[in-house]
């Protein structure tokens, strides 16, 4: 799973699955973002909900260190539907070590608490919505993630055995997911039997951690068309730059009329 870049304490809070666990492991507050539009979004995930295009799901994220600490446990809201994804996270639910109180009483003033992460492969689009400060960035996803998409890796499938998760009788694999470029990527997936092989979990490791995301409350039904689209009356921006200026220079107007 790809890290994401972080450099003098700036950070790109993308949420999808990579992006997400490195946001959180980094222990940054987003108050300044590189200059760019750039958005990352791990395709060759995308290949282990091949069979399952539309659908709704609660998810836990959870990240361990080597002695099985956890660093985070995260609730999400998880939807797909036809190819497109959407993440939602309340950061103020936020457990674990990383979970910082002072670092999320900045991240909730800046109106970056709940994050709506909405993927569209189809328009080469990814959409962060911030409810809290009514604001949505719209960013292109980068040209190797639209190649990536466009040229789905292999996928090499090896299984080691049945388990039981969360009581869902389960078929554990090995899975390796290898792009066009040769980037490999390696996960051990849970597919549970009675949930047509849905991945209802998904294990990898993140430099020495090890990355956790449950799924529960399976649902199989098309989510609505409008939960893929950012809310037309928020105000929108074109890179993560512009929308934290904007937001700095709220905060600063906010206190000078305190």
């Amino acid at each position: 799973m790809k890290r994401i870049f972080v450099g003098s304490g700036c950070i790109r809070p993308l949420l999808s699955l990579g992006a997400l666990v490195g946001w959180l492991l980094a222990g940054s507050v987003p108050a300044q973002v590189p200059a760019g539009t750039g958005a990352s979004f791990d395709a060759a995930l995308m290949r282990l909900f091949d069979a399952h295009k539309s659908f709704t799901a609660e998810a836990e994220l959870r990240v361990m260190d080597a002695q099985k600490q956890d660093k985070v446990l995260l609730p999400m809201q998880f939807a797909a539907r036809d190819g497109r994804f959407r993440t939602e996270v309340d950061l103020s639910r936020m457990k674990g070590s990383q979970a910082r109180p002072e670092q999320m009483g900045m991240v909730k003033q800046m109106g970056m608490d709940r994050i709506i992460s909405i993927t569209r492969p189809d328009t080469g689009k990814m959409h962060m919505v911030f409810p809290s400060a009514r604001a949505a960035v719209n960013l292109a996803l980068p040209a190797e993630e639209r190649d990536a998409m466009q040229k789905p890796p292999q996928l090499e499938r090896k299984v080691l055995g049945e388990e039981k998760v969360d009581n869902h009788p389960c078929r554990k694999e090995q899975v390796t997911l290898t792009t066009p470029g040769g980037r490999k990527t390696e996960v051990t997936v849970w597919l549970a039997t009675d949930l047509k092989d849905f991945p209802i979990q998904i294990q990898t490791t993140e430099g020495g951690d090890t990355v956790i995301v449950r799924y529960r409350n399976v649902q199989f039904r098309e989510p609505a068309a409008e939960l893929f689209e950012p809310p037309a009356d928020y105000t929108a921006y074109s890179s993560m730059e512009a929308f934290t200026a904007g937001l700095m220079q709220k905060l600063m107007k906010e206190a000078g009329q305190r």
